[in-house]
């Protein structure tokens, strides 16, 4: 058979396959036998080239979403409210990113990660719009946010958090009876 039919039969048994008008098994033995076991390689490579394409995006997002609210909360003048309007912006965001994770499959680490050093800096701001600033408060706040932390470490079973949250606690504890 030529190579130009090849490719007829195979772009049809792929529309097949993705459009599921046959069973994946089906189409994936169809696909073996006109590409001799070939096709199956370069799939999974693409695939591959896919999943690592779409976990750079977010991870990127990711990075953006973290340095525009740093920008957001320290370095401009923008109003307690306008901050908190970009805080659910970026909420939104993660949330529409976990159910895109959880729909593929992937990790959500990063997800919980960007989470948690966004309401790090929310605490901070709401310790300065609420509490002037205060030394206490802004313990108090810390201290949560540790608990919080090391809580959703343990109940995620996240490492991470877990180790984050101990070493932010005990950080905390040493500063604040200095």
């Amino acid at each position: 058979m030529n190579d130009k039919r090849k490719k007829i039969i195979l772009n049809e048994i792929s529309f097949w396959k993705q459009n599921k008008m046959l069973p994946e098994h089906y189409c994936n033995y169809l696909i073996a036998l006109y590409t001799e076991g070939e096709e199956q390689l370069q799939a999974k490579v693409e695939k591959r080239n896919i999943h690592f394409k779409m976990e750079t995006f977010f991870s990127l997002l990711f990075l953006v979403i973290i340095g525009t609210m740093i920008v957001i909360t320290y370095i401009t003048d923008v109003s307690f409210g306008m901050q908190t309007l970009f805080l659910a912006i970026f909420i939104f965001i993660l949330v529409i990113s976990y159910f895109i994770f959880q729909r593929k499959g992937k990790n959500c680490l990063l997800i919980f990660i960007t989470g948690a050093f966004l309401l790090l800096l929310f605490t901070i701001q709401i310790n300065d719009a609420y509490f002037s600033s205060s030394k206490k408060s802004l313990h108090i706040l810390l201290l949560v946010n540790c608990l919080l932390w090391l809580l959703g470490g343990i109940w995620r079973k996240q490492l991470f958090f877990i180790i984050a949250g101990t070493i932010a606690l005990g950080t905390l504890v040493i500063f604040i009876y200095m």
